[in-house]
């Protein structure tokens, strides 16, 4: 089942409602990032950017915003903590 914040959903509604009925969305934040030269072969994909390259997931987000998005994904879902770590253990081990 799934559940949503009450507060959150009301949010989007407004915002869409405010659009017109239709929100414009970013585009492929992973397509963006290794567009810009980010390698996301890697099992924490875009979540590695969070750590190694912050600046270049600002620049995605701000030119999306640019470009007229009124939401942004963050992705980020790899960053999940279990993920993080067992992806840090696996760089470490290979490196050495």
């Amino acid at each position: 089942m799934v559940s949503y914040n009450n507060d959150s959903f009301s949010k989007l509604q407004e915002l869409v409602e405010r659009a017109g009925g239709c929100a414009v969305m970013d585009g492929g934040l992973a397509t963006q990032l290794e567009f810009h030269g980010a390698n996301l072969h890697d099992p924490l994909w875009s979540a590695l950017c969070l750590i190694s390259m912050p600046e270049l997931i600002y620049k995605v987000h701000w030119d999306y915003l640019e470009a007229g998005a009124e939401i942004l994904v963050t992705a980020s879902y790899q960053g999940e903590r279990r993920v993080m770590v067992g992806g840090r253990r696996r760089q470490l081990s290979s490196e050495a």
